[in-house]
């Protein structure tokens, strides 16, 4: 990625303008990572923390439990950041839910460097407040909601996120299937897709197909999902 590259990245990932003098620094520390759908992403040293950008795509943060039992952490979207965890005790993984073009760099270098420019730090720790913030309510989400309340959660988050308003509602097309929603609500899919239909049979949402939802009722759904209203 060139240096005019990262800047118009940095400008649409973070809405500020990235100096040339910063975007070579940044260029020289880390680099591209494009992953398929699928595939797992190989960053230059998975045993060290990383800082990882999502340029384009949809990708799950996986942490893997042996056995073969694995808990999607996050659902990563476009100009989503994340912190890949240096760990003794979980493994975790990327993972392409769609092809994805990602920007990684190494933790401590990264941080060091933007440290010279207070307003891209900034934005930096906005970022990652953000992140830090969907985790916490994520802990809370799977140790004490009901399946309901966290498919209703669930749903409201990415309404937040990648939702649009038209006549009828709120409506998602969502790029995740009702496995990986599962996976990471700690549910199984048959109750998910029970829920889904509850929900659809309450009115409060529509679905057409397996991908394309529309809340029609807001105050209803995070009343559903015990959020404040």
């Amino acid at each position: 990625m060139s240096d005019n590259d990262l800047q118009r990245l940095f400008a649409a990932l973070l809405h500020l303008d990235l100096p040339k003098s910063m975007a070579s620094r940044l260029c020289a520390l880390g680099g591209e990572v494009d992953i398929k759908c699928g595939a797992v992403a190989e960053l230059d040293d998975p045993a060290a923390r990383s800082i990882v950008f999502v340029a384009e795509g949809v990708a799950k943060f996986v942490g893997h439990l042996g056995n073969d039992r694995e808990q999607v952490v996050a659902f990563l979207l476009a100009n989503d950041l994340t912190v890949f965890p240096r760990s003794d005790a979980v493994p975790y993984s990327l993972h392409g839910i769609t092809d994805c073009r990602l920007l990684a760099f190494p933790a401590d270098a990264f941080i060091r460097t933007i440290a010279a420019d207070p307003d891209l730090a900034k934005a930096i720790c906005e970022h990652m407040f953000v992140a830090f913030d969907q985790s916490r309510d994520m802990s809370v989400l799977l140790g004490r909601k009901t399946a309901q309340e966290r498919v209703a959660t669930f749903l409201t988050s990415m309404a937040e996120r990648i939702g649009k308003q038209n006549d009828d509602g709120v409506s998602l097309s969502l790029p995740i299937s009702r496995r990986e929603i599962a996976d990471s609500l700690g549910l199984t899919i048959e109750t998910v897709s029970r829920q889904f239909t509850e929900l659809r049979e309450l009115g409060i949402i529509d679905t057409n197909g397996r991908s394309d939802v529309t809340i029609l009722d807001r105050l209803r759904i995070r009343e559903v999902a015990a959020l404040p209203c």
